[in-house]
């Protein structure tokens, strides 16, 4: 979003710019009309896993029935063309609903597990 607040601001030497400049009085009424209403269609993966399961006949010698092994991707790839940090909108009770105010975006997660029976 820099680029939509900070590159095309009306400032002196930039007069055309299609953004109200810093400080602007009522800047909510810019932020909530129609000027700041962008394409927020995306694709997004929510989890991706890989996994290995130890043979059993590996795992006989130390008493254990299954052991899998484990790295998971959460939240790690969105693919969009929408200029905010996340194009799923934040929705609080201040925002309203799909008004992305710059929240803060999932988090991308890299999850490395074991799950061992005995």
């Amino acid at each position: 979003m820099k680029e939509i607040f900070y590159d095309n601001r009306w400032t002196t030497s930039n007069t055309t710019g299609t953004v109200p400049k810093a400080g602007a009085n009522n800047m909510e009424k810019y932020i909530t009309s129609d000027a700041m209403v962008y394409d927020g269609s995306y694709f997004k993966i929510k989890q991706i896993q890989l996994g290995y399961t130890l043979p059993k006949t590996w795992l006989k010698k130390v008493c254990i029935d299954n052991l899998r092994l484990y790295c998971s991707l959460d939240d790690f790839f969105t693919f969009t063309k929408y200029p905010g940090f996340d194009p799923e909108a934040s929705s609080d009770s201040t925002s309203g609903m799909g008004i992305d105010k710059g929240g803060y975006p999932a988090s991308k997660k890299v999850v490395f597990g074991l799950n061992v029976t005995f």
